[in-house]
């Protein structure tokens, strides 16, 4: 097996992972924003790489709007108690943007172009769950 070839198992084996992660009570969460992508497939009548790019575009803005105010919340709480924990906090989104943003790139460039979309709406959905955690909701 060639090194494209474990990178591109490897991708493939961490989207299904990623499927994985909304369990028990965060699957209701995450099925708010798998419904916006399943109803735009479900429109368009039909899947093909265009309509996977807008349907997962749809989906991952609405997970970003939930991620922004779920920042939001933590920082003002994290912020009230310890600025250096605030920063902390916000360091750590930033390092997830950046990966999250290069994750994909690999994703689209070894699994194909569908995933340049699908990657980050999934991703972006996982950390919604990690941020109401955090956030106690």
């Amino acid at each position: 097996m060639t090194i494209k070839n474990i990178t591109k198992t490897f991708l493939i084996l961490t989207t299904l992972l990623i499927d994985l992660i909304p369990i028990n009570s965060y699957a209701e969460e995450s099925n708010k924003f798998e419904s916006i992508y399943d109803s735009c497939i479900k429109k368009a009548g039909g899947i093909n790489n265009s309509v996977v790019a807008t349907c997962s575009a749809a989906s991952s803005e609405a997970a970003k709007k939930e991620m922004n105010r779920l920042y939001d919340i933590i920082h003002k709480n994290i912020s009230e108690d310890s600025k250096e924990d605030a920063q902390k906090f916000e360091d750590s989104q930033k390092a997830w943007i950046k990966y999250r943003n290069n994750h994909c790139q690999l994703m689209g460039s070894y699994v194909g172009s569908p995933m340049y979309g699908y990657c980050p709406m999934k991703l972006n959905i996982a950390r919604v769950l990690e941020l109401k955690e955090l956030a106690n909701e």
